[in-house]
């Protein structure tokens, strides 16, 4: 009888338990197509839907294991939550195919009410030379930027500077990062050269983020070879974390 009893009341609970999930993921989703009414606090990323329209507008993909359909943002999450943890008061993003890493960290410094992003694409396209395409749709030269980090009044965290790495290093050599973003030039020679010119522009204690520190072979059908994996194996164990998937891109961080 006791047993009876025992058993009786943990079905009981694993039936309350179910229902409690199965009625929280039904507001859940509810709050989230704007159907109830719920005070958001904090982050507009709780929202799935406002994840899907951040990963469309600013062309967040797979090698940022971004995925539209369940709304996942993929690398751009660790960006955010480090920066929102971190509140590193200036942030260099270097190169971006529609500006999903560069977004989802003005949008954590917006979310911090703190710091600054400083975006680098010179803007090159298919129609520039093969070595400096790299996957650049020529949105940046050609585009309307400022309408574009409009979505959510990101705008007054990020500012663009449209030029090569090269060209803002000697515009402005004194800089100093608490957090660097490299995703430009993936060749060998490209990402050697963009890490010896922001490490030292990187604070003490400060995080350099690698993209793509996987990916082999061409990029697509282009002459671009990546050589950031090259690089990464060279760099010291010390203050580094790998994280190798997806196997087509992966990210690395380096504290200083």
């Amino acid at each position: 009888m006791k047993d009876f009893v025992f058993f009786r009341k943990q079905a009981i609970r694993l039936h309350l338990f179910w229902l409690y999930n199965f009625f929280k993921n039904i507001r859940e989703t509810l709050i989230d197509w704007r159907l109830t009414e719920k005070k958001r606090q904090g982050s507009i990323l709780f929202s799935r839907r406002i994840s899907r329209l951040l990963i469309n507008h600013f062309i967040g993909d797979q090698s940022q294991l971004a995925d539209d359909r369940k709304g996942f943002l993929g690398f751009g999450l660790i960006h955010y939550s480090l920066i929102r943890n971190l509140k590193p008061q200036r942030i260099l993003c270097v190169g971006s195919k529609g500006g999903f890493i560069p977004a989802l960290c003005a949008l954590a410094c917006q979310d911090n009410d703190f710091g600054q992003v400083d975006f680098v694409d010179p803007g090159f396209g298919p129609e520039d030379p093969q070595d400096k395409f790299w996957g650049g749709t020529g949105f940046w030269g050609k585009g309307d930027v400022k309408k574009h980090f409009s979505l959510f009044d990101l705008g007054k965290r990020i500012k663009h500077h449209q030029m090569t790495s090269s060209e803002f290093k000697k515009a402005y050599p004194k800089k100093i990062y608490d957090y660097i973003y490299l995703d430009g030039d993936h060749s060998y020679q490209g990402i050697k050269r963009d890490y010896q010119s922001f490490w030292p522009q990187l604070k003490k204690g400060g995080l350099m983020i690698l993209h793509d520190i996987v990916a082999k072979g061409f990029y697509e059908n282009s002459q671009c070879e990546y050589g950031v994996y090259r690089f990464w194996q060279e760099l010291s164990e010390k203050n580094k974390i790998t994280f190798p998937f997806p196997k087509n891109s992966g990210l690395g961080i380096l504290q200083k």
